[in-house]
């Protein structure tokens, strides 16, 4: 009797709590009829969320949330000083674009600076080396180009909440604290003074969870945008230079370029002053009814695109999802278009990149016969001929490349 009375109230407590039946996913499924922000913090999402709350439409939010990241995510990978990028849709002009906020390399970053130190590879760290690949950052030109364009509200607005989490402090939080802990972190933090340890660090040690992390000089970095901004004359887009300036021609960039001479870096003033983000069509292809996007092949988004292009030519849904013929033709597909991105992905403002014959359907269906049911590429397969397929022939051609096979019983991808 007593076991009755104790399942039938768990059974109620369950049913009171709405989890009568144990739900698919851990997290809980988000509705909102207004706007949604996911982030990898809540008080990166509540930026975005406060500003939607006062009005702004969702590119506002966006800003607001990314340059809150950079206070509240700094473990993450991610900073003032790093790189985003975005794919946006604008409802109202049916607009969708690709913007770049990748840093470029500094000018002095050359192929023969790099062999008079006697390196083959750029050392892009961790370790003693890794200012020889500061690259250029990216993220307040594409955020402000991004406000100028589709956004409505000032840049005070939008660095209301990232001041407020850096003047008044954050939470210190698991998941960043963890990423202190290897003996690693605070070494890659004191090749590199001052910084990491003094900001991260509560007297050298690792902090307590709920213990607060201010960070006052960034937000003095935030605080001179925004005092730009408000002495500026013009219209609102002029503010938003204004403040954008201050960081790639003005104090913040003097201090930048410093930093880096200061460690041995390359980054320079100049290359701050003659930065700018870019908005460009993004790349598309077709794939079982659906059009699917993604940036050009200065990241590697076109993997996507080229392994779809290779898997419309197999009956997925026959062989069954997650099924053992299902994960080796998806890996075989990947591993192709992970060897065309060695073989020819790169920035195509400084090098001819066959894209329209890497996203071509009869590249992809080539590309195809080469995936056995019952083998598995041992190492990355050899690039394609992409070229052949391309508008940019005569530059294929004019490269005399080869065309290579793993496989001597394979002749031709036309096979």
């Amino acid at each position: 009797m007593t076991d009755v009375k104790e399942s039938s109230s768990i059974s109620g407590s369950n049913y009171e709590q709405g989890d009568l039946i144990r739900p698919p996913v851990t997290r809980p499924v988000i509705y909102a009829t207004r706007g949604i922000i996911s982030s990898g913090h809540y008080l990166t999402s509540m930026a975005g969320m406060r500003i939607l709350l006062n009005g702004g439409n969702a590119f506002d939010a966006l800003v607001a949330s990314t340059f809150a990241a950079a206070v509240v995510e700094p473990i993450a990978s991610y900073s003032l000083a790093a790189e985003c990028v975005f794919m946006l849709y604008n409802e109202a002009s049916d607009e969708l674009l690709s913007l770049s906020g990748q840093g470029g390399a500094p000018s002095k970053a050359t192929l023969e600076y790099y062999r008079s130190l006697g390196l083959n590879d750029i050392p892009t760290g961790p370790g003693d080396k890794a200012h020889l690949a500061f690259t250029i950052p990216g993220v307040v030109h594409s955020l402000i180009s991004l406000l100028i364009r589709y956004g409505t509200k000032s840049l005070s607005e939008i660095l209301s909440p990232s001041l407020q989490y850096a003047e008044k402090g954050i939470p210190n939080y698991e998941y960043m604290i963890e990423r202190l802990r290897p003996s690693s972190t605070k070494e890659q933090f004191t090749i590199y003074p001052p910084g990491g340890n003094e900001i991260f660090f509560t007297k050298g040690n690792i902090p307590k969870p709920g213990s607060i992390l201010i960070q006052s000089n960034l937000a003095k970095t935030l605080r001179k945008m925004v005092n730009a901004e408000s002495s500026s004359l013009g219209n609102r887009s002029d503010r938003l230079r204004a403040s954008m300036d201050v960081f790639y021609k003005g104090s913040v960039a003097k201090s930048i370029s410093d930093c880096s001479r200061k460690v041995g870096g390359l980054l320079h003033r100049d290359d701050l002053a003659n930065y700018s983000s870019k908005f460009e069509e993004p790349l598309g292809v077709d794939f079982m009814g659906y059009k699917i996007y993604g940036q050009s092949t200065w990241t590697q988004g076109p993997i996507l695109m080229q392994t779809l292009n290779i898997l419309e030519n197999f009956d997925l849904r026959f062989m069954g999802h997650n099924t053992p013929e299902y994960i080796h033709t998806v890996v075989e597909a990947l591993k192709l278009s992970l060897a065309d991105r060695e073989a020819f992905y790169g920035d195509p403002d400084f090098s001819t990149i066959p894209i329209d014959g890497l996203l071509s359907k009869d590249y992809a269906r080539s590309r195809s016969r080469l995936i056995r049911p019952n083998h598995a590429a041992q190492k990355l397969p050899d690039p394609g001929d992409p070229w052949k397929y391309s508008a940019h022939n005569d530059v294929g051609l004019a490269q005399n490349r080869p065309l290579i096979r793993n496989d001597p019983k394979i002749e031709s991808e036309e096979d």
